[in-house]
């Protein structure tokens, strides 16, 4: 099953799942400082990050890869009358526009290769919110292969050519539970 088939399945198979999850709490914590416009939110999955921006007054470009959960996310933001466009896209061959986004949110995705074009993305002044799992969440279950989790340090290292304005890194409980992450707020400067 191809890594696409699978998401789309696992998305088709919750019908009882609620529409939306609650948004990170980082993300919901470092609201206060992002500057207004434009976001991106990579990998959006069923928009949770997306439509909570766009309930704050963002205009919501949502990138996922998964048909279904992009359906989701339509619909509640039609309901909901909220400024969100969805693309289905695979990031691992879809180009990001650069300079074109006030806040670029990245939550529970790693591609490595995508950090230098996430950051140009991001116009000057703008801002980078970024979470994902970090090499620890191995001891707690899933994600455990390396490929998907950070070594700690590697995020800010990452983003050491934006001004860092929050970065924390080890274990929190979240609104899904306890988990190992880095997460980092930092501004293009």
């Amino acid at each position: 099953m191809s890594q696409r088939s699978e998401w789309e399945s696992r998305y088709r198979e919750r019908p009882d799942a609620p529409l939306v999850r609650p948004p990170s709490d980082f993300l919901v914590g470092q609201l206060h400082r992002l500057p207004r416009g434009r976001a991106l939110d990579v990998a959006s999955g069923d928009g949770r990050h997306a439509l909570h921006l766009a309930r704050h007054g963002w205009r919501v470009d949502a990138v996922d890869f998964a048909h279904p959960c992009l359906a989701r996310l339509l619909a509640v933001a039609r309901n909901d009358g909220l400024a969100v466009n969805a693309l289905q896209a695979d990031l691992e061959h879809f180009p990001l526009p650069r300079d074109c986004y006030d806040v670029v949110v990245n939550v529970r995705y790693l591609q490595r290769t995508l950090f230098s074009a996430l950051k140009a993305a991001v116009q000057p002044g703008g801002a980078v919110v970024f979470e994902t799992f970090i090499r620890d969440q191995q001891q707690l279950g899933h994600p455990r292969n390396p490929a998907f989790l950070l070594e700690r340090g590697e995020l800010v290292a990452e983003f050491g050519d934006f001004e860092v304005l929050s970065y924390e890194e080890g274990r929190f409980d979240t609104e899904g539970g306890p988990a190992f992450l880095a997460r980092l707020l930092a501004r293009r400067r």
